[in-house]
């Protein structure tokens, strides 16, 4: 019993040893939860002799399982391999396999995935005679999994009464698709959760089978369970009670994707004489890391109070830099990694830059390329192998260059406008008889009979492209002609009809795009389309798209990453970038109190990732999409850290294309619109303000008098203007 407890501080301790009855684990971050479970597992079958097979672990990844069972097997050998450590769905598949036939489920269903289920939603379309360019199937697929996500889809009866609430007469639809599912014995995966649970509510002799198969329940990061999971635990765990439940509310942050934080929070009303531990203990962060971690939590009031302490004792205090633009913040990052590895030694895989969405890595990666340092970004492409990059660049290449077949056959049906395989082929096929280009059929009349309307429409984008392209760089700009580019090619429009997360992502990533072909005019005022795009292939000729390193690989390289995918991983020096209103915390996440505190567990996820050192960063000005420079607002998260554990710095940006004031040398659309107060206003530039209709916004320009004072407000970026005495505005202090 010594050796399992060794190493174990008092409360891990009590955790390992408190092994009957209903048990919540609060483990702070760092505080060594994977190390509890993995001795609990042990002291169960050495200390209390239960059987390895008795035992049912569960996890979110399918990593995280490999790693739990591995450190189970390394820890107390052989007996290890009987332990049943799997994700929630894979639990789910391995039920359903031996009992789903009680519910009518065939025990060799197809799991189908995300393409599976938009190949199916687009097949259901056509026959509806619905169109699959105005209802997208990724659309619908969304739509389909945060429905099922949803606690009102496992508890109503009136499922009409909850399809209803969905436009362009969602019920038939979602009817069919899981009529389909049913006719071909196919399970998406939310499915195989919510299968599980009616199997489990419906055959007593079945749950009865299981509660006995499995008399010791753990799940790890309990906070990211949703209801039909939730379900899932309290049916297996009701005869005995033996739940062991391991989690942390202030690291919720997959609300989007059905995580229910409450599950955690109202466990202890969920259960009888709940025994309750706080691992606070934290082996990972310095005191003033955590201390400002804590003092930006405490201002969420859902949560489970905690108090942190490092066994790592005290260190920096934490850096927050006011840039003037994104160019210093970029700037100021990769400079602080260069001063640091040449005055203290270390490595580039020491620091890690975190941002909230994947669009802000542009800027970072184009510095990391200047300076020659290697870097990685995790759960994602770097920014130039993105699809929505390479199709955009796609299209300039086929403008550049009509006999470039690469890029014709990467866009022609891109977005879907209906041209199929076997017009391409037809075409292609017509091309090598004449030897001509396939431009050349579509375009000079060779294609004889009826021409597809898909077809016509390829043809007339291009043709406006290459107008616009030969007016480059005398009457319009490059950045110009890639927007209409965007935009005519329906790419724009076909990614405002998605709306998902990763549809606004792509977004995002585009108008990065076009912002740095903005950059790329102020140094190449003179260029054309074939100029840039032989530059951009220079520039990004040494990089492998399909690079994927193992966290675990040792190359030496910087980590760039989002918020969302730090969690779990630790490092040196974290750099937590983009600190502004609307940035992080992001706009799509300021509409209710529940939104913003996630955000600010995002925030505590970030800063508690680092081990030694953190920096935040934030920008006085962006520029937005279109050229435009907008004021910005400092993080509200900014100001939630105590000043005694803050160094302030500042830092210009050298970069020739903004001067000291943020603004351009060229005085372009980059320069913002400054107007004084109206004297008889309540408001002032720069305030934060609340619309009833539109949501959190900044005051951008105030003028005229009396009655007639107008006010002019960013809204991410929509811009609006009101006369202030028929408009009801809130200050946020």
């Amino acid at each position: 019993m010594n050796n399992l407890l060794q190493n174990l501080n008092e409360r891990q301790q009590e955790a390992v040893c408190h092994t009957e009855g209903p048990l919540l684990i609060f483990a702070g971050a760092g505080s060594g939860k994977t190390r509890v479970i993995v001795h609990r597992i042990a002291y169960l079958i050495k200390e209390k002799k239960i059987p390895p097979y008795k035992i049912l672990a569960v996890t979110f990844t399918n990593k995280a399982a490999l790693e739990m069972k591995n450190r189970v097997i390394d820890f107390i050998g052989p007996a290890g391999y009987s332990v049943f450590v799997k994700t929630f769905h894979a639990m789910a598949v391995f039920i359903l396999r031996r009992h789903g036939e009680a519910i009518g489920i065939s025990n060799n269903f197809t799991i189908y995935d995300q393409n599976d289920q938009q190949t199916l939603l687009k097949q259901i379309l056509i026959d509806l005679r619905l169109d699959p360019k105005k209802i997208k199937p990724a659309s619908l697929a969304n739509k389909i999994s945060e429905l099922k996500d949803q606690r009102l889809y496992l508890e109503t009866k009136n499922l009409d009464l909850l399809l209803a609430d969905y436009s362009f007469n969602f019920a038939p639809i979602f009817k069919e698709y899981q009529k389909r599912l049913k006719e071909q014995e196919a399970l998406d995966f939310n499915d195989l959760l919510l299968k599980t649970v009616e199997l489990l509510k419906a055959k007593e002799e079945i749950l009865k089978d299981l509660q006995n198969r499995w008399k010791y329940l753990m799940i790890d990061e309990y906070q990211d369970t949703n209801y039909a999971q939730y379900l899932i635990a309290k049916y297996l765990s009701k005869e005995s009670q033996n739940i062991c439940v391991v989690g942390d509310d202030d690291q919720s942050i997959y609300s989007w994707r059905g995580a229910d934080i409450r599950n955690i929070l109202d466990f202890e009303q969920d259960y009888q004489q709940v025994k309750v531990i706080t691992l606070n203990e934290n082996y990972r962060s310095t005191e003033p890391i955590l201390q400002a971690a804590s003092a930006i939590i405490k201002n969420n009031k859902d949560r489970k109070e905690k108090n942190l302490l490092s066994c790592q004792g005290d260190g920096e205090k934490i850096k927050w830099c006011q840039t003037n633009n994104e160019y210093g913040e970029a700037e100021f990052v990769i400079s602080s990694i260069l001063s640091k590895k040449n005055r203290e030694g270390l490595k580039n895989k020491d620091f890690a830059i975190f941002y909230r969405t994947n669009a802000q890595s542009r800027l970072f990666e184009d510095f990391l390329r200047r300076e020659n340092i290697p870097y990685r970004v995790v759960g994602g492409l770097k920014f130039y192998a993105r699809k929505e990059i390479k199709d955009i660049l796609a299209y300039l290449r086929f403008i550049s260059n009509q006999n470039d077949k690469i890029s014709m056959l990467r866009v022609i049906n891109n977005p879907p406008r209906g041209i199929g395989r076997v017009s391409v082929e037809k075409i292609r096929a017509l091309a090598q008889k004449e030897g001509v280009s396939e431009w050349k059929i579509i375009n000079d009349g060779y294609l004889i009979g009826k021409i597809s309307k898909g077809i016509e429409l390829f043809k007339n984008i291009i043709n406006v492209a290459l107008d616009l392209n030969e007016e480059v760089p005398e009457k319009i700009k490059l950045s110009k002609l890639a927007l209409k580019v965007f935009e005519i090619s329906g790419y724009k429009k076909n990614l405002e009809e998605e709306k998902t997360l990763e549809s606004h992502s792509r977004l995002d990533n585009i108008y990065a795009l076009i912002n740095s072909i903005e950059d790329y005019e102020l140094t190449n005022p003179e260029a054309n389309l074939e100029q840039f795009l032989q530059d951009i292939s220079l520039f990004t000729s040494e990089e492998d798209p399909n690079e994927n390193f193992d966290l675990k690989d040792k190359d030496d390289v910087v980590t760039l990453m989002t918020l969302h995918n730090s969690k779990g991983l630790e490092f040196p020096i974290v750099f937590l970038t983009g600190l502004e209103e609307n940035t992080f915390p992001h706009k799509f996440s300021l509409d209710t109190e529940e939104e913003l505190e996630e955000e600010r567990r995002l925030c505590y996820v970030g800063i508690t990732r680092a081990k030694e050192e953190v920096f935040l960063t934030n920008s006085e000005v962006k520029r937005t999409f279109g050229g435009e420079v907008e004021y910005q607002s400092p993080s509200r998260f900014l100001f939630e850290v105590p000043k005694d554990l803050i160094e302030l710095k500042s830092f210009r940006s050298s970069d020739f294309r903004f001067n000291e004031s943020g603004q351009s040398f060229q005085q372009r659309e980059f320069k913002p619109k400054v107007v004084s107060r109206s004297n008889n206003s309540k408001f002032s530039l720069k305030d934060r303000v609340i619309h009833p209709k539109y949501g959190v916004g900044q005051i951008f320009k105030i003028e005229g008098t009396d009655d007639n004072v107008k006010i002019s407000i960013s809204f991410g970026r929509a811009r609006k203007t009101f006369l202030e005495k028929y408009t009801h505005l809130e200050k946020i202090y």
